[in-house]
């Protein structure tokens, strides 16, 4: 019995292996590095100003938000509330858009767990890979990524990465949203000078547990005018 689980633990190991392999040589293929999926996460080491519309849809309300990133402030201060809903921010709205976007910025960044990739489109038009983040390596902003499986989609005729989906294997909480289900969809540009991918749109579906009930939230968040510092 104990060399018919050694025998499947090595050959587990070695069809791993196999998958990462495979994994790595089509990205290699399409000119892609690895790190392809986070360059996005960590704010500590930002090089680009830019400007965020975040829009919240819920049963109830619509909530239109402007914000801005600056790099060049200290970290804490770089993400500052321009309005919401066209009014100046109220002291409550300054003081939960804070706590969602200006706690201290640990220096780790996002990594795929090796483990967990996997090809599940490849054909004429995309490769479509998934993955699992590696909780201990993710920013506490992004720390819910955790609970999701993601999926790349890299276009092969452009050979870049075109958007990102995550779905939630877990409940999850997201600023102040404890999330039952989530649906995020990532937009990326990439920026041939810089060598760079920059979001350009994000869309959330979530459905959030409120007084007792499920509650369905859309967030939009559409960023904007990058500029180097």
């Amino acid at each position: 019995m104990r060399f018919k689980i050694l025998a499947i633990l090595i050959f587990g190991h070695i069809n791993l292996f196999a998958q990462m392999e495979i994994v790595e040589k089509r990205l290699s293929d399409l000119g892609i590095a690895e790190d392809f999926l986070t360059q996005n996460l960590k704010d500590s080491d930002a090089a680009h100003s830019f400007n965020l519309e975040t829009t919240n849809i819920s049963s109830t309300e619509t909530k239109v938000e402007h914000a801005k990133f600056d790099p060049t402030k200290p970290i804490g201060e770089r993400w500052i509330l321009v309005d919401v809903n066209g009014q100046a921010p109220t002291k409550k709205e300054l003081k939960q858009f804070d706590k969602a976007h200006n706690t201290k910025q640990e220096d780790i960044n996002g990594e795929v767990d090796d483990s967990s990739w996997k090809i599940v489109q490849d054909d004429e038009d995309y490769l479509a890979i998934s993955y699992h983040l590696d909780p201990n390596t993710l920013p506490t902003k992004y720390k819910f990524l955790a609970s999701c499986v993601g999926t790349a989609y890299i276009n092969k005729k452009s050979k870049k990465l075109e958007r990102a989906e995550y779905i939630n294997n877990a409940p999850l909480k997201i600023k102040i949203f404890n999330v039952t289900k989530l649906d995020m969809k990532v937009y990326f540009h990439y920026n041939a000078d810089e060598e760079v991918y920059f979001i350009l749109k994000e869309e959330i579906d979530m459905e959030v547990k409120l007084l007792g009930q499920e509650v369905e939230i859309l967030e939009k968040n559409e960023f904007s005018d990058y500029k180097k510092i």
